[in-house]
């Protein structure tokens, strides 16, 4: 076991106390206040310099005496509006509210990494700025923030982690280029005539009309973009009418447009909102609202061969995919990757002996805690390599 990996792992019980509180006591996106007050005062101890950023968010830096460079490593400290279903000791006090995405588990990773590089201080070549986010769950999210107001100033490289619970604990995946997708959403409202759903030929009937829509707009993935750029476009709801036998006056569509690609991403948009046109010359109002999410998380390749040489070190290269398939998840990591080189990686945190396979965003989701060794030996590894 390497000298990190180890280190890390001897650190279990500080990080596990840690996670649990952290666990408990989870705070929605712009309101983590007594989130971030509680991993300043840990950093406080460690001997870190805290700088408040943006919202509740901050910076914690160690330097190293005459170190040039500057290594950025990012942790996102929000929680999810959902009841946990959990049953063991340490779940969420607050009702409704719940760490369902690990935010718990990236900050602690951060945490046992900034303990074990104050504790070997000394080996320390560059200076290292941790940066705690807040609101990375809902959009525009709180990385432009951040940005905005100085977090990447003087940081020559920036990493940062999303525990997965479909990758098995103790290994890594990541790539270069593409690695998350961008997350938009669409809303349209379809407004035709409604009347008696006998008397058909005297409506204009917008359950028929969206229905069509649906259809048409799943050809504008398989037919209008490159196949081997992945895209996807959900319609996740579908609302019209509430009794059997009216046609209604309008229905409701929503969803999302997953993509990977800045030109697939307009093209989509565009074809979108052409396609209502032919409504619109049948006789229907159609009003269509397209809102932009994060943009997707494009590694730089210098990062991704950072983490790979590190990871290869700490859990072996057979625990390293370093070609895995984008995934359609979206995070506004992909900010300081436009501003700064680095890269982002997935952590394994499922364990199916231990029966932890609940997906992200589950009402039972958890993750295996000794991620959190394997990601913290991660981080320390990024920086001691200088």
């Amino acid at each position: 076991m390497h000298l990190l990996l180890q280190k890390a792992f001897d650190l279990q019980d500080w990080s596990i106390a840690h996670r649990r509180h952290l666990h408990q006591h989870p705070e929605l996106s712009l309101k983590e206040q007594q989130t971030s007050a509680y991993c300043q005062q840990v950093l406080q101890e460690l001997g870190y310099q805290i700088k408040p950023v943006w919202g509740y968010g901050f910076i914690a830096e160690k330097n190293s005496a005459g170190a040039k460079r500057t290594i950025g490593w990012r942790a996102d400290m929000d929680a999810l509006p959902i009841q946990e279903k959990n049953t063991h000791d340490f779940i969420s006090k607050n009702s409704g509210v719940t760490h369902a995405c690990g935010h718990d588990g990236h900050m602690t990773v951060a945490l046992t990494a900034a303990k074990i590089i104050a504790e070997h201080n000394q080996a320390l070549t560059v200076n290292v700025r941790f940066i705690f986010q807040p609101s990375e769950e809902t959009p525009p999210g709180g990385a432009i923030g951040m940005i905005a107001q100085g977090c990447l100033d003087g940081l020559d490289e920036i990493y940062g982690l999303h525990n997965d619970p479909g990758t098995p604990v103790g290994s890594i995946r990541l790539r270069n280029g593409p690695l998350l997708a961008a997350g938009d959403r669409f809303d349209l409202r379809v407004k035709g005539r409604g009347g008696h759903a006998a008397r058909p030929h005297d409506n204009l009937d917008p359950v028929i009309a969206a229905a069509e829509l649906i259809t048409h707009w799943q050809s504008i993935i398989s037919r209008r973009i490159n196949p081997a750029h992945p895209a996807v476009l959900s319609v996740t709801q579908f609302k019209a009418g509430d009794v059997f036998n009216v046609i209604p006056d309008t229905a409701f569509l929503a969803g999302t447009v997953r993509s990977f690609y800045a030109a697939d991403r307009r093209l989509i948009q565009n074809l979108m909102e052409i396609s209502l046109e032919d409504l619109r010359r049948k006789g229907y109002q159609t009003d269509f609202k397209y809102t932009l999410g994060y943009d997707p998380v494009i590694n730089h390749r210098s990062g991704v061969q950072r983490i790979i040489q590190a990871a290869e070190k700490i859990l072996g290269v057979e625990q390293v995919d370093s070609v895995t398939d984008p995934e359609g998840w979206a995070e506004d990591f992909a900010y300081y990757l436009q501003h700064c080189p680095g890269a982002f990686f997935l952590l394994g945190s499922g364990n199916t002996e231990k029966g932890i396979v609940a997906p992200l965003h589950s009402s039972s989701y958890d993750f295996d805690e000794a991620a959190i060794s394997y990601g913290a030996a991660m981080v320390a590894a990024l920086v001691f390599m200088g």
